[in-house]
């Protein structure tokens, strides 16, 4: 059930098998800060100490949503990994000091980042709710 067809060792055999685990937390705040913070050094000095906050709000998002809502029959498509996170950070890296000029502008495309990956997925609106709130 669930998608998982059945395939003969003979078929498998033909195949490598690669399984990741998810990595430690301080692990992700490293790759996805020092990818962040980069990219904040070419901002106004007013923003560059976000990369970090950003950072482990994100991770703290993640955890929370990943914990408290969790997949249901009617809710299949409530599973979270490390693309969520990353789809965050790619808004976050796609800025333009042009556009992003403030603390609160970057502030406010991290937040819009975060609406757009984990609450446009929630189907209902006590799950809506609970997001806002959390936010």
């Amino acid at each position: 059930g669930g998608g998982r067809s059945y395939l003969p060792q003979r078929f498998q055999s033909k195949f490598h098998s690669i399984n990741f685990t998810f990595p430690e937390e301080n692990q992700v705040k490293r790759i996805f800060g020092t990818l962040v913070n980069m990219k904040l050094q070419s901002f106004m000095d007013e923003i560059k100490p976000l990369g970090d906050l950003m950072t482990q709000a994100t991770i703290d998002i993640f955890n929370n949503i990943s914990a408290e809502l969790l997949p249901t029959p009617a809710k299949s498509h409530y599973v979270y990994n490390m693309r969520d996170l990353s789809r965050v950070f790619q808004g976050v890296l796609r800025a333009d000091q042009q556009f992003v000029d403030s603390k609160d502008a970057m502030m406010r495309l991290w937040v819009h980042e975060c609406f757009r990956v984990f609450h446009d997925r929630l189907t209902d609106d006590p799950d809506r709710a609970w997001f806002r709130k959390m936010m």
